[in-house]
């Protein structure tokens, strides 16, 4: 086979000795949480002319910009002229022969796994497209009570459709523990007759359907999942289940009051009014005109000084917080409290850093407490900006900027209410949850996330037993785990620990152990997310209201945090048992389970809350038996092989795929191919019986 290296569409040169290894693995049985994509060992390029010109000399620090090896930069590997994988190469160093340069060290990478590099440690909370979904809690709107009863698109616009109904505020307290009763003769709060809005409200918190924080993913990072069904290839993030699951809203368990505040609130802050704006906001009034689409292009000869001036009045206690929003850098903070008529602050100067030029995005917020004045009127140049020279501080030119009148609003910000929670570690929650695979095809940039089973179930068979090199095999047996635990984060509210002290197993959570018990030790796949039983009321009667919560405390009922909490949203019918002095006949609850009850958040079989059943359809049994039982089958072997594959095989097999070795069908579990010599290490596992497509409605 001809192998090529490109990188950025130039074809490089490359040692005709040099071992060149690839290694594809899918789901390794030895790490049932691990998911891999292509990728290659450090390997070296010669320091000729063609290479020496792309890497623009890296071993000279004296040359003025130069290769910037803190990137990645694009390549491609052919075989035979065809596409064989696509990714990125780094850059690690420099070997050096008598002072000259001898080799460039790189690493090739494939496309899914730059995924930590693409997210860094970057929060969810920086997800600025989730702002399309901030919601009002001033009264006149009553996007708050209707987000509680109906759900949201948008502020403003109520849901008609589980699909859009992309904002809700799911039942679920975090101070008081209800009780109902319709004759209003009980003490204890009474969800039958509390006041919503001087009451339950201040102790809720929205969530988030989990398919627009994909979305926002995908938007902010400039990535694309298959968000749709495709021919052979089934879209988990696509799916029904998928559409019904959501992410409650809840950073912190302290109160949004003061210390001094009887009683506390611990819902969304209802005391603050806030206004977001942007430089596409405002508008150009003289001198030169910096921004462009509402962005600020800095480059490294200057510095800008920003400062904003308001019309307001006097003696207001304001806060301005201004980040970038590309980066969700925080560039500056202040609390001023204004003059007479005058809001005027001064942001500190911006600058490129160490890049040659910068974009920014800027993103002001105005905070106000609402016992102050809110009506801000802008100046006739509201935001005025100076360019001086890094080199002497001297002014080079200014810009003056309006903005119309504007008051500041009770806005709910869907980022200042999202778990602590980085965005790689939200994907691989739901990654573990649902035993899901991640891929990319030759010739596309689309990463797909399938579940293991619908993957493995639409593999084809390729008979490779011409290209077995039969010098030797090896057999192992396939298990070195004898028990696999299922594990939740440890429970935190007062319904899960009195489960556990009850049951002496902790809600949601699966130990699966094999049917014999043979040799092996303990592996656990940990779930960073919050289950926790849910409280279905009974009235005075004693009778079972069907009426479903979540109750947020701990064991001493204060109000608990927790790792970022998951469940499927249920639009609870409560005609029968209406709720709350305005008496609503319907409210969206939090569940274990699918509406359907095809599917549960539960590792094993758990009781449903909403009917008392027990139900048998958990994520073990869902998405994990076929792939785990497999492995404990007593005929199960991972064997070994040595091959020369054809390039027609190398350029064309997928990770699902069957290979045949003289009549015996086996599943990939990885392979390593040295493209100098042709030859690919298999590592198989012998195929006892098919995989079924998941069920995901």
């Amino acid at each position: 086979m001809n192998l090529e290296l490109y990188i950025e569409n130039v074809r490089v040169d490359l040692f005709k000795d040099e071992a060149i290894t690839l290694t594809d693995s899918q789901q390794n049985i030895r790490d049932i949480g691990l998911v891999f994509a292509p990728f290659s060992q450090q390997f070296n390029l010669p320091a000729s002319s063609v290479n020496n010109k792309i890497f623009k000399h890296y071993y000279n620090n004296d040359i003025i910009n130069g290769y910037d090896a803190r990137f990645r930069v694009e390549a491609i590997i052919k075989l035979d002229g065809a596409d064989y994988k696509i990714g990125k190469i780094r850059l690690d160093s420099v070997s050096m022969k008598d002072n000259k340069a001898y080799a460039y060290k790189v690493v090739f990478f494939g496309n899914t796994v730059n995924l930590n590099d693409i997210f860094g440690d970057e929060t969810i909370s920086s997800l600025n497209p989730l702002s399309a979904y901030d919601i009002s809690f001033d009264a006149s709107t009553n996007d708050f009570r209707t987000a509680f009863t109906d759900g949201l698109q948008s502020a403003g616009v109520v849901a008609s459709n589980t699909e859009n109904r992309n904002v809700i505020v799911p039942l679920i307290t975090l101070e008081n523990y209800y009780s109902y009763d319709s004759t209003n003769t009980i003490v204890s709060p009474n969800l039958h007759n509390v006041n919503f809005f001087t009451k339950l409200q201040t102790e809720l918190k929205p969530a988030i359907k989990s398919k627009r924080i994909i979305e926002a993913i995908q938007t902010q990072y400039n990535i694309e999942f298959n968000m749709v069904n495709e021919t052979g290839i089934t879209s988990f993030f696509g799916s029904d289940l998928f559409g019904e699951l959501y992410l409650w809203l809840h950073r912190e368990k302290a109160p949004i009051t003061a210390p001094e505040t009887t009683p506390p609130t611990f819902g969304v802050n209802t005391l603050q009014k806030n206004k977001k704006l942007t430089f596409a906001d405002f508008t150009y009034v003289s001198g030169t005109n910096y921004l462009s689409g509402g962005n600020l292009v800095v480059s490294d000869l200057y510095e800008y000084t920003i400062r904003i001036a308001f019309q307001t009045s006097a003696d207001r206690e304001l806060e301005i917080i201004t980040i970038d929003k590309p980066t969700n850098e925080l560039l500056d903070y202040q609390t001023r409290i204004t003059n007479a008529n005058n809001f005027n602050v001064t942001l500190r100067n911006l600058s490129s850093g160490t890049l040659s030029s910068r974009t920014y995005d800027l993103e002001f917020r105005i905070n106000a407490t609402t016992t102050l004045g809110t009506i801000f009127q802008a100046k006739p140049s509201g935001v005025f900006i100076t360019r001086t020279l890094k080199t002497d501080g001297s002014t080079v030119d200014t810009g003056t900027f309006g903005y119309s009148q504007f008051s500041l609003g009770s806005n709910i910000f869907i980022q200042d209410y999202l778990p602590n929670m980085k965005v790689i570690d939200y994907l691989t929650t739901l990654f573990k949850m649902f035993n899901l695979t991640a891929y990319t095809k030759r010739g596309s940039n689309k990463i797909y996330v399938e579940t293991f089973d619908d993957f493995m179930s639409t593999g084809i068979s390729r008979d490779i037993s011409n290209h077995i090199i039969v010098n030797s095999n090896t057999i192992d047996r396939p298990v070195p785990y004898s028990i696999i635990n299922f594990e939740y984060s440890p429970p935190v509210t007062q319904t899960s620990l009195r489960y556990l002290n009850q049951f002496s197993q902790q809600f949601g959570n699966l130990s699966y152990s094999a049917p014999e018990k043979y040799d092996g030790q303990s592996y656990n796949v940990q779930v960073n997310g919050q289950r926790s039983q849910l409280i279905n009321l009974i009235d005075e009667n004693n009778d079972l209201t069907g009426l479903v919560y979540a109750w947020w405390v701990d064991a001493e009922s204060k109000t608990a945090l927790g790792s970022p909490y998951m469940f499927f949203n249920e639009l609870l019918d409560a005609s029968d048992y209406p709720i709350t002095s305005s008496a609503f006949d319907q409210y969206n609850a939090p569940s274990n389970v699918t509406s359907n009850g095809s599917h549960t958040l539960n590792f094993g079989i758990e009781f449903n809350e909403y009917n008392g059943n027990l139900n048998e359809n958990s994520l073990f049994s869902r998405f994990y038996s076929q792939y785990i039982v497999k492995l404990f089958e007593q005929q199960a072997r991972v064997v070994k092989f040595t091959a020369q594959l054809p390039s027609s095989i190398v350029l064309n097999y997928e990770l699902n795929d069957v290979f045949i070795i003289n009549g015996q069908e086996y599943y990939i579990n990885s392979l390593t191919t040295n493209l100098l010599t042709n030859k690919t290490e298999l590592e198989l596992i012998t195929k006892q019986s098919g995989y079924t497509a998941s069920l995901l409605t």
